[in-house]
């Protein structure tokens, strides 16, 4: 891939900075276009303070960028803290914009994990249903423009600034110009998105989706049974996919076999009893570590997770053909890479009967690195700022 960077520095202490000449870059041959419709950064001379944020219901990270190659102040604010004292988000962003003492941004795009309902977003998992409004927002801080977009929307807005050194081939599928490109990222849930470009500007829009929550569908009799198992302590008549590929999937996975016929003898109880002793929320990092440490039990849920993950990945081959790339995110992957590269994974995904060369002719990689959201939300400031 040919880039054309843009610089990202500063140092501030007691705040995450991003130090890189990368971030903003794209990838040339993932357009149609002109170099210089690719990186709206390398065509402008000064174009002002621009906001990003990546916003969960943990935690807001906010970043002020000075276009086109100013210093970044960065931030993670727990909403937890604000929340106990009765504030709410436009408290955070009038904090760091005070912190950060640079001024006010002329535009700003969040991405929060939520469905965006004209331009505004509830916190679901902040106890009183904290609601960012992007226009009531924009008002307060006295910004020309505030646009919220999904996160996994923000995923894929960031695979167009990633470069060589941050992505993995994993098959021997060539990139077509101008193609759609999708993205599968397994985390605390399973996200899924893909773009497609304009054959006249020659650039990429991303379209965000729900296709975690499609149904999981088993491939054998272990699956099937692992389905019923799901029914039964969802209480519900379908499961979705995102049950099984996602961190909360790992730990579901261990629980069914570690009561499943076939495994239940097998059981190391001095790991067992570590993970059903620890919280729920970090009972998948004891699963992994158990298979690295060579448990049957963990290592049949790890292998159970990857069959399943490479499916779905093989499944967004089907449904959206990205020729342009088909990406796979998430920190689970990108901290355990031998995973998207073993045979579990690499045989269901090609695994698509009389279609299966067809998947394998699409170009698979894997996103070795964590941040693509944030960057992705400061791309479409960018974006906003040059509308």
């Amino acid at each position: 891939m040919d880039h054309v960077p843009g610089k990202i520095e500063g140092h501030i202490p007691g705040t995450r900075v991003m130090t890189a000449t990368k971030s903003i870059g794209t990838a040339a041959d993932a357009f149609s276009g002109p170099a210089s419709q690719l990186d709206p950064l390398s065509t402008m001379v000064d174009g002002g303070l621009i906001m990003s944020g990546d916003c969960g219901g943990t935690n807001s990270r906010l970043t002020l960028f000075k276009v086109p190659a100013g210093t970044v102040f960065s931030k993670k604010y727990p909403n937890a803290e604000f929340h106990s004292k009765g504030q709410g988000f436009v408290d955070i962003c009038k904090l760091f914009l005070e912190q950060a003492g640079a001024g006010k941004p002329l535009v700003c795009c969040l991405a929060c994990a939520g469905g965006i309902l004209n331009n505004t977003v509830d916190f679901t998992n902040v106890s009183t249903g904290w609601k960012i409004d992007g226009g009531e927002l924009a008002k307060e801080l006295g910004i020309k423009r505030v646009t919220l977009i999904n996160d996994f929307e923000a995923q894929g807005y960031g695979l167009l600034t990633l470069h060589d050194d941050e992505l993995v081939k994993l098959n021997g599928g060539v990139k077509r110009p101008g193609a759609p490109i999708a993205c599968v990222g397994a985390g605390t849930g399973l996200g899924e998105c893909f773009l497609t470009c304009d054959k006249v500007s020659g650039k990429y829009t991303c379209f965000p989706s729900e296709g975690g929550h499609a149904e999981f569908s088993p491939r054998d009799q272990l699956g099937v049974d692992f389905l019923e198992y799901l029914k039964k302590v969802t209480g519900g008549r379908r499961v979705s996919v995102e049950r099984v590929v996602s961190g909360p999937g790992i730990v579901n996975i261990y629980q069914f076999l570690r009561q499943h016929w076939a495994f239940i003898e097998l059981k190391n109880k001095k790991i067992d009893d570590e993970i059903t002793s620890t919280p729920e929320y970090d009972q998948a990092r004891i699963i992994v570590k158990g298979a690295k440490e060579g448990d049957l039990v963990c290592k049949k849920a790890i292998d159970i997770f990857c069959v399943n993950y490479g499916s779905e990945l093989g499944v967004a081959a089907l449904k959206w053909l990205p020729y342009g790339g088909l990406y796979i995110s998430g920190g689970i992957a990108a901290k355990n890479p031998d995973w998207v590269k073993s045979d579990a994974f690499q045989s269901t995904y090609k695994d698509k009967g009389r279609l299966s060369p067809l998947v394998e002719s699409i170009p698979l990689y894997l996103v070795t690195v964590e941040d693509t959201g944030e960057r992705g939300a400061l791309f479409v400031a960018v974006r906003l700022l040059l509308a």
